[in-house]
């Protein structure tokens, strides 16, 4: 009887720890909605983790961001903590460190649970995650800045509305394919088509891209992760400037060199006489 109890009891504390984990996702997850400076979001973060560990009250949280450092002052690092990196497009740019300031009993070789490891993984994550997206949003408000004071060019027009839109669209695939790393990411080519290379896109259309890509070397999952971010950004950009709200802006068309060879679906663009694709950025 006794035993069954303990099995119980422990059963009920177990219950118990999810549900302050999820608690504490909730809350990370309403903050980063929050959109807040870095600085204050890293300090309001730290006061946020510790009520999804075991021992909140003996639990403090540091976080390191490019070099600043984020904690609560009054309180010394001890040996008792378990760190997970904060990682922006493959690369580290800080971590943060969770400690207990008092010892507490072992879990195997941690006084941590192994939930709390997956914990502090996912919040980690979500970090990263908001970190990118808003680092790619500044990035494309810097690029439309600097893109709406360049000089027209010979030949631009501003004969209709329809002008406007093709226009900034290419403004901003230039931008981009700046930052595009086509050895990192097994693309051969870049290539404009559709309404934007047309000079016909509206205030709602999609921009096309054509992606030429080395089959033996493309890293699918990771160059699609790359526009997509960048698609969520110009779509949010897009409807600040017109009104017009869409669930992306960019659509990619990715072809290989067998594609090309037997001149499938949009490979055929490649080159062609007629409607052929604009090439953005290309290894020769």
């Amino acid at each position: 009887m006794l035993h069954k109890e303990h099995i119980f009891r422990q059963q009920i504390n177990d219950l118990r720890e999810r549900e302050k984990e999820l608690r504490c996702l909730y809350k990370v997850e309403e903050l980063i909605s929050k959109e807040l400076p870095f600085d204050q979001f890293f300090y309001r973060i730290i006061t946020l983790i510790p009520y999804g560990w075991q021992f909140p009250e003996i639990c403090k949280v540091k976080i390191t961001y490019e070099g600043t450092v984020f904690k609560e002052p009054g309180w010394e690092e001890t040996e008792w903590k378990h760190a997970a990196e904060i990682e922006v497009d493959d690369k580290v740019i800080g971590k943060i460190e969770v400690f207990y300031t008092r010892f507490r009993k072992f879990h195997v070789d941690s006084p941590f649970l192994p939930e709390e490891f997956k914990l502090l993984n996912t919040i980690s994550n979500l970090i990263s995650n908001y970190i990118f997206s808003r680092k790619l949003a500044n990035t494309l408000e810097l690029l439309q800045r600097e893109g709406m004071k360049r000089a027209p060019k010979s030949g631009d027009t501003l004969a209709g509305e329809n002008d406007v839109h093709w226009k900034w669209r290419l403004r901003m695939v230039e931008a981009i394919s700046t930052k595009l790393d086509l050895h990192k990411y097994g693309i051969r080519g870049l290539y404009l088509i559709g309404s934007t290379k047309e000079a016909t896109a509206g205030p709602a259309s999609d921009i096309d891209l054509l992606i030429h890509v080395n089959e033996t070397a493309i890293h699918r999952d990771e160059l699609i992760a790359w526009f997509e971010g960048w698609s969520l950004c110009l779509s949010e950009i897009n409807f600040t400037r017109t009104g017009y709200e869409t669930d992306g802006l960019i659509d990619i068309h990715i072809i290989t060199d067998e594609d090309i060879k037997n001149k499938t679906s949009y490979a055929v663009m490649i080159g062609s006489i007629n409607n052929s694709a604009k090439p953005i950025k290309v290894i020769e």
